[in-house]
């Protein structure tokens, strides 16, 4: 059609003049204004957090559209106004679109937009927030996350900073950017305990979640589906390794921050084994072959346990291979396999090949299916050390999930040989931790003697203000990190014979606890006992988890503590008393 139009141009008399002075500055007027907001579209997306490529799209086609009519159709009174007109259509589009995600003191056009203007001028009188580097984050690229130039990109670097910052003061292991509506939810996890700070309105929410994507690796077109991508964040000396999570949900996609902490060193003498239950561990540990069951309700540092076990052992004399759903955890000199779902190929047929390999020891740090359990319980009762991370209770609600997917009771007694359950408590800052005399009843009911000191977190201070006092070591809640609280089944020659001969795990239960040494209550008090942790924290952890009564000694019921700590302000740039 353009060769067609420039081919009857090209029949009139060569004096005409075909470039009108008025007509074409007034196309250039109007296809400047179209990249104009074409470039504002493009950042604007960014800034509220919408769909960039699907607008950048809209408004590239109509000004494409209203542009060729303009120079096609001979008539510049049809052409130009179309072409106006499509580039409006765009633009008015958005804007009523982006204006519908904002708080209405951030809509523009709108007669409050026209307002500001008059009132703060065209450039606009509002201070800019001051931006700085509270830590050094490196991006997916393995680039340090310098001080954007681009306003827009400042003020989501701004609340990245204030962001992480404040979630590394708390020591919160992950950290959750939820969508509530017209705000956004923080959520920390501290020590196990989730904590809710101060929300953000719901764009500088979007904002930051965006941001960290970018940082993260992720692509920011999608929406729904799971990503993940890593960062490092270094807060005066110390680096760590953050794992960003994004996924979509009904009210918008949500992002969740995991710091990796000390899982990935941590060793079996760093668990929380009594001295006890140590010696027993070290022992099955130098066994050539056999199953060892590592259980835990989730959310209870399972995973830490398994890899935990893993770097126990020597692996250049071994042959240590680890067949997984998902790469949590690097280990030195291990084989890792990861686990990628493909047309015929499953999780236990790769389990298979590993076992044919003949290695010393195999690692699963979770299974899922029936026949990935019967091929790890057969490996380790003819050829191998077998760990396994599994879900449970107790030792005996594992024993029975774990007996009823074998489905041989003979296989499960020949191959086991060690089942463990764990919680993880809360430790007492040792900064701050008050020492105290518990009351003689008390003492009486959790069979204590009578001279027993116990701690527990102290009493809320003020200063002479009415300021709360915060101890810099707990940022005030009273305890720094967690420890595990353990219980093991020893299956020896004894137990695999009840095994066998039991109608049912209850009878095994009842034969294990005669023998005393299992449960969790025991270990637990004596956490208590050493002032590493508190009676309230044990009550807290154990009470309606599916855990026991002990064999031995334990708590009868919540004992009162202090009064509530309130919840210290965030530092927001000072620090805190």
């Amino acid at each position: 059609m353009l060769l067609a139009y420039l081919s009857t141009m090209a029949q009139f008399a060569g004096d005409s003049i075909y470039v009108s002075p008025l007509k074409l500055p007034a196309i250039l007027v109007v296809f400047v204004l179209w990249t104009s907001v074409a470039q504002w579209v493009d950042k604007d997306t960014v800034a509220v957090n919408t769909f960039r490529m699907l607008w950048n799209t809209v408004v590239m086609a109509c000004g494409v559209i209203g542009l060729v009519v303009a120079l096609l159709v001979p008539n510049f009174l049809i052409g130009f106004p179309v072409f106006v007109a499509a580039v409006l259509t765009g633009a008015i589009v958005y804007v009523v679109h982006r204006n519908g995600l904002v708080m209405p003191e951030q809509t523009v056009l709108t007669a409050a937009h026209f307002r500001r203007l008059r009132e703060q001028g065209l450039k606009g009188k509002k201070q800019a927030k001051e931006v700085k580097e509270r830590v050094r984050v490196t991006g997916a690229n393995r680039q340090v996350v310098t001080i954007p130039e681009d306003e827009v990109e400042r003020e989501q670097y701004r609340l990245m900073q204030d962001l992480l910052f404040d979630a590394f003061w708390r020591r919160a292991a992950i950290t959750d950017i939820t969508p509530a509506g017209q705000s956004t939810r923080i959520t920390y996890l501290i020590d196990g305990v989730p904590a809710e700070r101060e929300g953000l309105p719901r764009q500088e929410g979007d904002a930051v979640l965006l941001y960290l994507k970018r940082v993260a690796g992720l692509n920011l077109e999608e929406r729904r589906k799971p990503q993940r991508g890593k960062i490092t964040v270094a807060l005066g000396e110390s680096k760590h390794t953050v794992v960003v999570q994004s996924a979509g949900t009904t009210a918008g996609e949500r992002l969740r921050l995991r710091v990796v902490g000390p899982e990935g060193s941590c060793k079996v003498k760093d668990l929380g084994f009594t001295e006890t239950q140590l010696q027993q561990v070290r022992a099955i540990m130098g066994l050539p072959r056999g199953l060892v069951l590592l259980t835990a309700p989730k959310g209870n540092g399972l995973t830490t346990t398994v890899y935990g076990f893993v770097r126990s052992h020597d692996a250049f004399l071994q042959n240590i291979q680890i067949l997984e759903y998902d790469r949590e955890i690097d280990v030195e000199n291990v084989t890792q396999h990861l686990f990628v779902p493909k047309d015929e190929s499953t999780f236990s047929g790769e389990l298979q090949k590993i076992v044919r390999s003949d290695p010393d020891i195999l690692v699963l740090p979770e299974v899922r299916d029936k026949e990935t359990v019967q091929l790890a319980t057969k490996a380790a009762a003819e050829k191998a050390k077998v760990y396994v991370g599994f879900n449970a209770d107790n030792v005996f609600d594992a024993l029975r999930k774990w007996t009823a997917l074998v489905g041989d009771k003979g296989l499960v007694a020949k191959g086991l040989v060690m089942i463990t359950n764990q919680r993880l408590v809360r430790v007492l800052c040792s900064e701050c931790k008050e020492r105290y005399k518990p009351d003689p009843g008390m003492l009486r009911k959790l069979n204590m003697p009578p001279e027993a000191m116990l701690h527990r977190p102290p009493e809320a201070t003020y200063d002479k203000r009415g300021n709360l006092i915060v101890c810099q070591a707990c940022q005030g809640t009273g305890y720094v990190g967690r420890t595990g609280v353990f219980e093991a089944l020893i299956v020896d020659d004894e137990v695999r014979r009840v095994v066998r001969a039991a109608g049912s795990i209850a009878e095994v239960e009842s034969f294990a606890l005669k023998r005393g040494g299992v449960g969790l209550q025991t270990p637990a008090m004596s956490k208590v006992l050493s002032g590493l942790s508190s009676i309230q924290e044990i009550v807290r952890v154990l009470k309606g988890q599916g855990a026991r009564p002990a064999s031995g000694p334990g708590p009868a019921g919540s004992p009162a503590g202090p009064s509530p700590r309130p919840t210290p302000s965030s530092p927001a740039g000072k620090t805190p008393r």
